[in-house]
């Protein structure tokens, strides 16, 4: 049973999926800025390969290989042409922390070639066909998670744990909650000295002008 799992095969299956997203999205146009509300898209049977309705098992398996190269492209088109969840808060709100975002780490996102050659070294990383001089780095880092052997789904594991640990201790919400409740306190202290005293000067008044 053969997939074609090599960096050169790989990176022609991304090409390919990223053109069928960008082209039936209709990326790259004006005004189109997010894909958090579009249906995920299906392969087309040209990308799938003449094996595409063939039940053998080898053809099989490379069909799922190549489904499964598409729904990362997906993934990392979704993640790039993200809605920004800061974008319609109240001034008052505190900005939430997220994630470091495929958007930013793209120079050119109006570039399908640029976003091709991005999402390309993105995938060969995570299928581990590629030398990354960070990979040292992020194998440290899985240490303290213990010393057993690893394999990629071990790594690709971690590395999305290390990203989403900011997350996890994220106390904004928990911090906007208490300062309402405060301001609400201090509104409602100053609403009942402002009626007490309103009270008494009306009371004052009213002695005042009562007949003696």
């Amino acid at each position: 049973m053969v997939v074609p799992h090599s960096a050169a095969e790989v990176e022609k299956m991304v090409h390919a999926a990223t053109q069928e997203i960008w082209e039936s999205c209709g990326l790259g146009k004006e005004g189109t800025v997010t894909l958090t509300r579009l249906p995920k898209p299906k392969p087309s049977q040209e990308y799938l390969g003449e094996e595409a309705n063939s039940q053998d098992q080898e053809a099989l398996s490379i069909r799922s290989y190549r489904k499964g190269v598409y729904d990362l492209t997906w993934e990392m088109l979704q993640e790039i042409y993200a809605e920004d969840p800061n974008a319609d808060q109240p001034q008052w709100v505190k900005p939430r922390r997220i994630k470091a975002s495929l958007f930013h780490r793209v120079k050119s996102p109006g570039n399908v070639t640029k976003i091709q050659e991005f999402i390309t070294a993105e995938v060969l990383k995570l299928y581990g066909l590629t030398k990354d001089h960070n990979q040292k780095t992020d194998w440290q880092k899985m240490l303290k998670f213990g010393r057993k052997k690893r394999d990629r789904v071990d790594h690709i594991l971690v590395q999305e744990l290390h990203e989403e640990e900011a997350q996890w201790v994220n106390y904004d919400e928990d911090e906007l909650f208490v300062k309402m409740q405060l301001a609400d306190s201090i509104f409602d202290a100053l609403l009942k000295d402002t009626a007490n005293v309103l009270t008494l000067i009306y009371d004052k008044r009213a002695k005042k002008d009562a007949p003696s």
